[in-house]
């Protein structure tokens, strides 16, 4: 079960990495355009370098600039999703790298571009985290940063953003960053719509195999977990619910550690809007 898991995972982190390449390549660098995080990064260097007179690669760029991230983070986040990241990192570079200047399939309509721009890489980062891994470096430095500093992850990756859209500003003209400032809008409402517009949830596991389920759950997890008793509508059989609140990257572990026990339990997610009480914060997995 664990194995078929982890291929779903790498099959899901493909997926979403092969549509945030296809957002960057034929939307977003064509219409000069400065992707977020890392990438924007490597797309302003890589800017810089050709005024230089060097012509260097955008994959290459990109790899070697999460390279210093990918060593922090090994060094001080789970290594499970480092891997991934990683394992992202290095086919978008591949595949940039392989897809080379790409004319812009909208011309110099940046309205389109920045908005479809928006929606691959918005719906690439949304598949990969809801599989729970990253499409780099950003998501590694940010919740390292946020671990060390005690600071918020949304808010470190909106200070680095916003220096990006800045540079972008200085560099480029007012129009260029705005439909920049449009695709990073589009992005961030795709992924909070398909993953979730908030950073807690809660879950309910329906389930005849109650104490089995809680019993690999207290081992694998920090989660206080709730149990009442309910019976089936239907079927007038008894049933465990088991009520648990964490944090949206820890789900996919989670559910994964529950079918793994009971493949017939019945889950639902609810967001969490407010929440009083002890909740410990923990890193990705």
């Amino acid at each position: 079960m664990r194995l078929e898991f982890e291929i779903k995972r790498l099959l899901l982190v493909t997926l979403g990495t092969i549509i945030f390449v296809l957002g960057i390549a034929f939307f977003v660098l064509p219409a000069q355009l400065i992707p977020g995080g890392f990438t924007g990064i490597a797309t302003l260097i890589q800017y810089g370098l050709s005024i230089l007179g060097l012509n260097v690669n955008i994959g290459l760029v990109i790899l070697i600039v999460n390279i210093p991230v990918m060593i922090l983070g090994l060094k001080g986040i789970s290594k499970t999703f480092v891997y991934y990241s990683i394992y992202s990192i290095v086919l978008q570079s591949f595949l940039l790298g392989l897809l080379g200047e790409n004319p812009s399939l909208f011309g110099q309509d940046l309205l389109a571009n920045s908005t479809l721009g928006g929606v691959f890489i918005g719906l690439g980062a949304a598949i990969a985290l809801k599989s729970g891994a990253s499409l780099g470096g950003m998501d590694i430095l940010t919740q390292y940063l946020a671990l060390k500093l005690q600071m918020s992850i949304g808010y470190i990756g909106l200070i680095i953003n916003t220096g990006i859209l800045v540079i972008a500003l200085l560099i480029f003209d007012v129009q260029i960053a705005f439909y920049t400032l449009l695709m990073f809008a589009v992005t961030n409402q795709l992924v909070d719509r398909i993953h979730t517009a908030y950073k807690r949830v809660r879950l309910d596991i329906i389930t005849t195999k109650a104490e089995e389920i809680k019993s690999i759950l207290i081992q694998n997890s920090v989660r206080g977990i709730t149990i009442l008793e309910g019976i089936g509508a239907y079927t007038n059989q008894p049933r465990n619910i088991l009520m648990m609140v964490m944090q949206v990257h820890e789900v996919y572990d989670i559910r994964k550690l529950i079918v793994g026990v009971d493949p017939e339990a019945f889950i639902t997610m609810t967001p969490v809007r407010h929440l009083n009480g002890k909740f410990n914060r923990v890193i990705m997995r």
